[in-house]
């Protein structure tokens, strides 16, 4: 059986909108970051849980950057808050910087719903 098939909706990696795709410095953000993540699955599973596979958090810090370079270069195409997201309607979220706020909602596009709220 195809482990797609188990796999939680709140796990899937979402496919980022086409117009990412367009601007050179999102792409390579975003392969970065997928890059990233897939040094440190392998190293995981070849090495196992002991070990830190990520000693420079670059899975976290490659999702950082894409998502400031969102915020700040391409605030107009950003999606609107998330009502079923409790980060996005937390009251929390009406004291940040609105460059944060920003940062949140761009990681709705390239993240799963299960990492979105983490950051």
């Amino acid at each position: 059986m195809d482990d797609d098939w188990d796999t939680d909706p709140a796990d899937t990696w979402p496919l980022p909108p086409a117009w990412m795709w367009g601007c050179e410095k999102c792409a390579d953000l975003y392969g970065a970051m997928k890059r990233a993540g897939e040094v440190f699955s392998a190293a995981l599973e070849e090495l196992g849980p002991s070990v830190d596979c990520d000693p420079f958090d670059t899975v976290v810090t490659t999702q950082i950057r894409l998502a400031e370079h969102l915020a700040v270069q391409h605030a107009e195409q950003l999606p609107e808050e998330d009502p079923t997201c409790a980060k996005c309607t937390s009251p929390e979220m009406f004291q940040l910087p609105e460059r944060f706020v920003l940062e949140h909602r761009a990681r709705h596009l390239f993240a799963p719903p299960s990492v979105v709220d983490r950051l």
